[in-house]
């Protein structure tokens, strides 16, 4: 049986040590060095950009939302100091119960590593998990909410657990539609999510780079859909692509900065809507 995280008091998390990774940014294609390091009680997760002068703090919360920069990935920023395509990071550490993390990067932005969120939930279970003094509860949705932005639909219904269903649709022949629903655990999360790698359709590669974006991107760490195949040579689940973007929508929800329960219904969301619904409902709940 599921624990209910609506009614669950558990006490705030970190990690046991610091651990590191290096690897490209995945729009950027810069080497990057990454550390995770364990975080005091109610610190939250905090962005730590140790290539400038002063080592900047970027803290992960909707106040830092860099709202002009949120095409194919979520960008914080404070003042000068901004950090790219900071999702994957959130998802494994909002998906693992982390509730305090500083990460640091020599860069502005993390190492896409495979695509997904699996290398960050394995340096995080690698490091171990370490309970801190001070309590936390999940904020519980006291009644339904709706929302929606230009195409972007948002339903979020009261319950016991972290669910979230996603419907995606796209016109190509080959991904016309795919919907996914998943209780968010731990386990679930690691297991079920965590691996699912961003994806993106050939069509659309040289518009990006255009924009100045996949400048790392490879078939290592991107599922690439063409109009007849997919360039990869296998998925690693039969609908990656719609438990991608459950991936991403849980890191946008980690802006949030408090565990929430609820059931989320999100139809053709992205980075920007995403940000925009975490703006709605902070009001809904009072944060």
């Amino acid at each position: 049986m599921i624990e209910p995280l609506a009614t669950a008091v558990r006490p705030q998390r970190t990690i046991a040590q610091s651990i590191g990774a290096s690897g490209r940014g995945v729009h950027s294609g810069r080497l990057t060095n990454l550390r995770l390091l364990p975080a005091a009680d109610g610190v939250g997760i905090v962005f730590r950009r140790t290539d400038m002068r002063g080592a900047p703090d970027i803290p992960a919360t909707l106040d830092s939302v860099m709202a002009a920069e949120l095409q194919r990935r979520t960008t914080l920023a404070v003042g000068e100091a901004r950090v790219h395509t900071v999702e994957h990071i959130l998802s494994a550490a909002y998906g693992l119960g982390i509730d305090n993390l500083i990460v640091e990067l020599d860069g502005p932005e993390p190492p896409f590593l495979d695509g997904s969120a699996k290398p960050f939930v394995e340096m995080i279970e690698s490091a171990g998990v370490c309970e801190l003094n001070s309590p936390v509860q999940a904020v519980a949705l006291p009644h339904p909410v709706a929302f929606s932005l230009d195409d972007a639909d948002y339903s979020a219904l009261p319950s016991e657990h972290l669910r979230v269903t996603f419907f995606f649709a796209s016109d190509e022949s080959l991904l016309r539609r795919q919907s996914a629903s998943l209780i968010v655990t731990p386990d679930v999360f690691a297991r079920d999510i965590a691996p699912a790698r961003t994806f993106c359709f050939f069509r659309e590669i040289e518009a990006l780079q255009r924009a100045g974006l996949i400048g790392g991107g490879t078939l290592a760490s991107a599922v690439v859909i063409g109009r007849k195949a997919i360039l990869n040579e296998s998925l690693r689940f039969a609908d990656e692509p719609v438990r991608h973007k459950i991936l991403d929508f849980i890191g946008d929800l980690a802006l949030l900065g408090r565990p929430v329960a609820g059931h989320f219904l999100v139809a053709r969301g992205g980075h920007r809507t995403n940000a925009a619904f975490g703006q709605f409902l902070r009001k809904e709940l009072g944060l």
